[in-house]
C-alpha cells in the first residue's frame, strides 16, 4: 500500500532559520504526531517512536529516520525505515523552500509505503488514518515554525 502526498504552505520566518529548523531531526520529529521518543544516532540519522492507533488496535512505531538530502536553504529531505506490529514501512518526505516577500513558501511532499500483517488487517483504514497524520504532521510544523500573533516561533 503506497500513499502520496503533498501541500505548500507560507510562513512569515526567513529561509534559512525554516531550513535551520525542518533539517534538524532534534527539532522536527517532536513534530509527528502521536510522537513518542526520539533517540539520535549521529547528525544525521536517529530513532524515533510514534503511538499508533488504527481501530482497536495499538502500538508503537519505531523509525529509523535519516536526513538523506541537506542544501540550504532551498532543500531538506529524510527516509526513513520503520516497524510496527508485525508490518514494515518506508517513507520518504522532502520540503522545498523558496524565498516569498520576506517570508517562506514551503512546499512538502513524500511517500509512505506500508506492507505486512498490519495491512492485511487494517486495509481500508490505513489511508485515512495516515492522511489525517500527515495533515496534523503539517499543522504542527506550520505552528511551531510561525505561531501567528501573539505566539512564539519554536527553534
Amino acid at each position: 500500500m503506497a500513499i502520496l502526498f503533498e501541500g505548500e504552505f507560507e510562513i512569515t520566518r526567513s529561509r534559512e532559520e525554516t531550513f535551520a529548523f525542518l533539517a534538524d531531526t532534534q527539532k522536527f520529529a517532536p513534530c509527528l504526531p502521536t510522537f513518542e521518543s526520539l533517540e539520535m544516532e549521529d547528525d544525521e540519522s536517529a530513532t524515533v517512536k510514534i503511538k499508533i492507533g488504527i481501530g482497536k488496535i495499538r502500538g508503537i512505531a519505531t523509525i529509523n529516520l535519516v536526513l538523506e538530502e541537506s542544501e540550504s536553504p532551498t532543500r531538506a529531505r529524510y527516509s526513513g525505515k520503520g516497524s510496527v506490529m508485525g508490518s514494515a514501512f518506508n517513507l520518504i518526505a522532502g520540503f522545498d523552500l523558496e524565498e516569498i516577500n520576506g517570508g517562506t513558501l514551503v512546499k512538502w511532499s513524500g511517500e509512505l509505503k506500508m506492507f505486512g500483517k498490519l495491512v492485511a488487517l487494517a486495509g481500508g483504514l490505513i489511508k485515512p488514518i495516515a492522511k489525517k497524520d500527515i495533515k496534523r504532521l503539517i499543522d504542527a510544523l506550520q505552528k511551531a515554525l510561525d505561531p501567528g500573533p501573539g505566539g512564539q516561533a519554536a527553534g
